[in-house]
């Protein structure tokens, strides 16, 4: 029995003794943990960043396309009210590129600082693309109204000559009455004229308002300028190749000074009927202008102060057509059609501080006359 328990102990022993050396060598093997990626913020960061710059390259192309069709074709329509005001010193305000004042030949004015003298020309310029769009305006002000054409058809005229029906017979000249085209016809180079008999001290004396109506032929470009169409020496509606002008002068005596207002013209102008009205205004007070309309579109407003026409620079010329003898008589004779001539020895004129344009395209400009000042401007445009 002890020779079996003892080998019994034994036999335990070794086998305690081998299971703690297996024990004891698996735990000296070092652990292996499961793999995964290493975590790096830089390179999330570059991936954001990237998908950013490829959704910018895709969205700014986008909403640039979308506002260009937008300020283009106006889907939804447009309405904006702009206001421009001047204040006691005459500076403008706002400085805007979408409204503001421009003297009669396109500069910018920053300020007024003597008010309106003669002309300004009121310009909208809205940052979209405008089609028959319709703009209402209205200023304040003292002394200053929206140009707007007057209306020929109400007046009554002190002198009305119809030239569609023939010569009337008031008239002496070489001018021929063409049957075809309903119209007084003048052959510059056949030196065709038409004359008023004994009306050298006629059309000078006072205020007036002269109207002509005409075409100018494909041949008168040809001729050369000064073109006289109507006149009567101390003044004169001229044509020329690039241009048709109101002339008065000299004012007040022998050495006076010459006024005149132009209206530009392209080869597009001839061949086709023309309207003009001339407005002569002297004034005692100071406040004496001349004004010109070329088609119901405003050539120009010119300030004359206290001067007045000399009435003896005409000496023995008097009311005329188709040739001015001017420039020691080397003038060059009109080239085309008469319809009409109407003359009446006052003023005509539109005081108007609120008006309707219709019908605008893109930039509108819209001149402002008088003498006086603007404190305001408001302008609605809708689309």
């Amino acid at each position: 029995m002890d020779d079996n328990y003892k080998r019994k102990q034994e036999n335990w022993r070794k086998s305690l003794a081998t299971w703690k050396a297996k024990e004891n060598k698996e735990s000296n093997i070092p652990h292996q943990p499961i793999y995964s990626e290493p975590t790096n913020h830089k390179d999330e960061e570059s991936t954001i960043l990237t998908k950013f710059l490829i959704f910018l390259a895709f969205a700014i192309p986008a909403v640039i396309l979308g506002y260009a069709l937008y300020i283009n074709y106006l889907p939804f329509g447009y309405e904006k009210t702009y206001t421009l005001t001047v204040d006691e010193k005459g500076v403008i305000s706002p400085l805007s590129n979408d409204i503001y004042l421009t003297t009669p030949k396109g500069k910018k004015l920053l300020t007024l600082p003597n008010g309106v003298e003669g002309q300004v020309n009121l310009v909208i310029e809205p940052n979209v693309v405008l089609k028959d769009a319709t703009i209402n305006v209205s200023i304040e002000g003292e002394g200053v109204y929206i140009a707007t054409p007057p209306d020929i058809s109400s007046v009554g005229w002190d002198y009305d000559w119809d030239f569609t029906q023939g010569i009337p017979e008031v008239f002496n000249g070489t001018a021929t009455y063409n049957e075809e085209e309903k119209c007084t016809r003048f052959d510059a180079y056949k030196e065709q004229t038409l004359s008023l008999p004994n009306s050298k001290d006629w059309f000078e004396s006072g205020p007036m308002s002269i109207y002509v109506k005409w075409k100018p032929s494909l041949i008168s470009p040809l001729v050369g300028n000064n073109q006289q169409i109507v006149g009567h020496y101390n003044w004169e509606v001229w044509q020329s190749t690039n241009s048709v002008q109101f002339r008065v002068g000299r004012m007040n005596d022998a050495n006076g000074t010459f006024y005149s207002i132009t209206h530009k013209i392209d080869d597009n102008f001839f061949n086709i009927e023309h309207e003009a009205l001339a407005v002569y205004s002297p004034d005692i007070w100071g406040s004496g202008y001349v004004e010109f309309w070329v088609d119901d579109n405003l050539a120009g407003r010119t300030l004359i102060g206290t001067d007045k026409i000399y009435e003896d620079y005409n000496s023995e010329n008097g009311f005329s057509m188709g040739w001015s003898s001017h420039n020691y008589g080397k003038n060059y004779y009109f080239d085309g059609c008469l319809y009409s001539t109407k003359i009446i020895d006052k003023v005509i004129i539109e005081e108007k501080t609120q008006g309707l344009l219709e019908s605008i395209n893109n930039t509108a400009i819209i001149p402002i006359i008088g003498n006086g000042n603007i404190t305001s401007v408001r302008v609605m445009v809708s689309q």
